[in-house]
């Protein structure tokens, strides 16, 4: 019969508390940099879609009969009140842009079928800031990404 085994011979957590260290060292700052680069990456997804859903919150604006410049006797002003909606919407979102930001074409074509019909169409650009420009080293910009939110609405009115 043979002895069931040498207790010396086992491996114990105090023999292993260096490799533990050693391991820990090169792990740790790796799931840093991946778990800062997701947030990183989760941050820039909810800004992109605020700036969709405020794009498209102007859009729906300039497209009904309130929102038009054309038969309106103050073209600029109903301008200006389609662009300062998307820029409310977006501080509700903590994000700044001007109304410079904000691009407004009200005769853009929208084919549906073989018929042709006005929309309106609103663009959003916004220069944002990196949370960590370090961590994502591998975005090709010097610490500041270019978004741009778009929507098109068809006119529920005409200016022919």
């Amino acid at each position: 019969m043979k002895p069931v085994s040498d207790i010396s011979r086992t491996t114990s957590w105090k023999d292993q508390r260096g490799a533990v260290v050693v391991e820990m060292a090169i792990v740790l700052p790796l799931f840093a940099i991946l778990l800062l680069g997701a947030f990183e990456f989760g941050s820039i997804a909810h800004d992109h879609q605020a700036l969709q859903n405020a794009a498209r919150e102007g859009a729906r604006f300039s497209a009904n009969p309130t929102g038009q410049t054309c038969l309106v006797s103050d073209p600029a002003a109903a301008l200006a009140t389609i662009q300062n909606r998307v820029v409310a919407y977006l501080q509700g979102e903590k994000i700044t842009v001007s109304a410079a930001d904000v691009t407004v074409n009200q005769s853009y074509p929208i084919t549906i079928g073989g018929l042709t019909v006005m929309g309106s169409r609103v663009t959003v650009n916004y220069q944002r800031s990196l949370i960590f420009p370090g961590i994502t080293g591998l975005i090709p910009s010097a610490g500041t990404m270019q978004l741009q939110g778009n929507a098109v609405f068809r006119n529920f009115y005409s200016c022919v």
